[in-house]
């Protein structure tokens, strides 16, 4: 595995994936990076961080397929508690409806598997674009 360019930020991503190896992977590949990692397993659990912090929350990095939730359905919700948050959806299966639906609304989107310089660059290219309306 390559290892991706450093970051040089201090952005705040919450990572969103029911895979523990994924979420593992993924916040790893993050951290190293440069960016402050949350780490959750559910929506229940990505909503119960986000509802108790106090410090800005810059993307949140959600898989689309999760148990209680959808990925944009989980945004949604994360982004009436952050409004300035960035949303980048992943998904194995890019041609899921909720992904279809969510880049034809110009939200951003990374195919699994991925390479770690891949994930870190369109994490840069997701927070240096204005911002797109995070309600899917």
């Amino acid at each position: 595995m390559a290892t991706p360019l450093p970051a040089n930020s201090s952005s705040v991503i919450l990572v969103v994936d029911d895979e523990p190896f994924v979420l593992q992977v993924v916040s790893s590949i993050l951290a190293r990076a440069g960016y402050a990692v949350l780490r959750a397993a559910t929506p229940s659990e990505a909503l119960d961080i986000a509802e108790v912090r106090r410090e800005p929350i810059d993307l949140f990095l959600c898989d689309v397929v999760l148990p209680e939730l959808s990925g944009p359905a989980l945004a949604k919700r994360l982004c009436l508690l952050y409004p300035g948050a960035r949303c980048l959806f992943m998904a194995g299966l890019p041609d899921h409806p909720e992904i279809v639906r969510a880049v034809a609304r110009g939200q951003a989107f990374i195919a699994k598997p991925f390479a770690a310089r891949d994930l870190v660059n369109k994490v840069r290219e997701v927070l240096a674009t204005p911002l797109v309306d995070c309600h899917v």
